[in-house]
């Protein structure tokens, strides 16, 4: 890791696997049998299934494989290369501009209907990708190639615009900022400010402490 540093687009490393039994392959039969309760919340089930190996494992009611099978949700290698040239390798959420521990994500969902097309596809970091799915945002995509964030609260993040430097940056921003103390923004440990992150943290609803 140190010798090639952190990765940009990641490659999906993990498996889902769905135990099913011959009557949940059947939808004019209904289970009488007792289930048990996944012990991981669905959201992160979710999560776990968007970017994964999906494979059903079909068990007798002794629990024995009867069967194993595998289906592909992730893109190719060549469309996973366009979707990462269309994004510059950046992470699309609004705000963010992160380009290594990259994922790629269905706007519309598989389960869904989501198709696995060029233009349902985006690039996200994996935190992010993470609170899009624990935390119910939905991403969504304008006719003109921006990505916007519904919270669930109703409010919509959309990218900033650019901002024009002018033709002596150097100078304006010195004018602009000249009022402001060396020691006037500190961080916990003394390192450099994120705006980006600092950012992304003030717009989270936290739960007020007394």
């Amino acid at each position: 890791f140190l010798h090639h540093g952190a990765p940009g687009l990641l490659h999906p490393t993990h498996t889902l696997v769905l135990h099913l039994q011959p009557t949940d392959l059947r939808p004019d039969t209904t289970a009488t049998g007792s289930t048990t309760p996944a012990a991981l919340p669905p959201t992160v089930l979710r999560r776990l299934g968007c970017d994964s190996l999906v494979q059903a494992l079909l068990v007798d009611p002794h629990g024995n494989p009867l069967a194993l099978g595998r289906r592909h949700r992730f893109p190719t290698s060549r469309l996973r290369t366009a979707v990462h040239a269309r994004d510059h390798g950046t992470c699309q959420y609004p705000g963010c501009d992160h380009t290594r521990w990259l994922n790629i994500h269905h706007l519309t969902g598989w389960a869904n209907g989501g198709r696995t097309d060029l233009d349902n596809l985006v690039l996200l970091c994996g935190t992010h990708h993470r609170h899009l799915h624990e935390e119910g945002i939905v991403l969504r995509r304008t006719p003109d190639g921006t990505t916007t964030a519904l919270l669930p609260d109703g409010r919509t993040l959309t990218p900033a615009p650019p901002v024009t430097p002018g033709e002596h940056p150097t100078t304006a921003l010195a004018d602009d900022t000249g009022h402001v103390a060396p020691d006037a923004v500190t961080t916990r440990d003394g390192g450099r400010l994120n705006l980006g992150e600092s950012l992304f943290v003030l717009l989270q609803d936290h739960a007020t402490v007394a």
